[in-house]
């Protein structure tokens, strides 16, 4: 006589069932990223008052897991009046990775400079979609004077959106940066056209089997 389930009780042969079924439920989607340097950027563009043309840069870490864009003209300033408080950049990516994977973005760290008078409020929204999916991830950051800082700022993407398998979609990317300058209208800005200071998005990529 083989000994296996029937030789449970009812209850811990239901639990134990149970249990198998999770594990099962688990291992499917594990969340494992590709093999180093399989992950690549076949397709890179961008436009919009935030992002003249040459003024950003990219890259993606060899684990597949962070993908970085670097803006070096994108500053949202009250400096001319209302002209130039509100700047925006869109970006689209075509990722390369191996078959069996799909992805969502988990967080975007942020790095910039903002300065900003007494009732001078500052917004950097970040939203992102899959072409082809349903939804739209977004992540906002708001920033009060006074207040004078380098920053670097983290934060998850609320509704994020997943690729999906067996088929390679354009990641949309949307940065919009704003300065609000209160009534009656005072001084702000948020990122600068620096070397030392430019304005820095790091997205960290979630990994999931198919």
């Amino acid at each position: 006589m083989h000994k296996g389930l029937r030789s449970f009780p009812p209850m811990a042969a239901m639990a134990t069932l149970l249990l198998l079924t999770i594990l099962q439920l688990a291992v499917h989607g594990y969340a494992q990223a590709p093999a180093p340097g399989t992950v690549t950027i076949d397709g890179f563009t961008y436009e919009g008052d935030g992002c003249p043309s040459g003024s950003v840069a990219h890259s993606i870490s060899d684990d597949g897991q962070a993908l970085t864009v670097m803006y070096s003209s994108y500053t949202a300033t009250t400096d001319q009046g209302l002209l130039n408080t509100r700047k925006k950049c869109a970006l689209t990516i075509i990722l390369n990775y191996p078959p069996g994977y799909f992805y969502t973005l988990g967080t975007v760290t942020m790095r910039g400079y903002t300065k900003l008078d007494a009732k001078v409020k500052a917004t950097v929204r970040v939203t992102y979609h899959v072409s082809g999916r349903i939804g739209t991830g977004a992540a906002t950051y708001n920033f009060f004077g006074p207040t004078e800082e380098n920053f670097e700022k983290t934060e998850s993407f609320a509704n994020a959106v997943s690729s999906e398998c067996g088929r390679v979609r354009n990641l949309n990317i949307i940065t919009e940066g704003r300065v609000l300058p209160g009534k009656p209208p005072k001084s702000g800005i948020i990122t600068v056209d620096s070397t030392d200071l430019k304005l820095t998005e790091i997205y960290a990529i979630n990994w999931k089997t198919c």
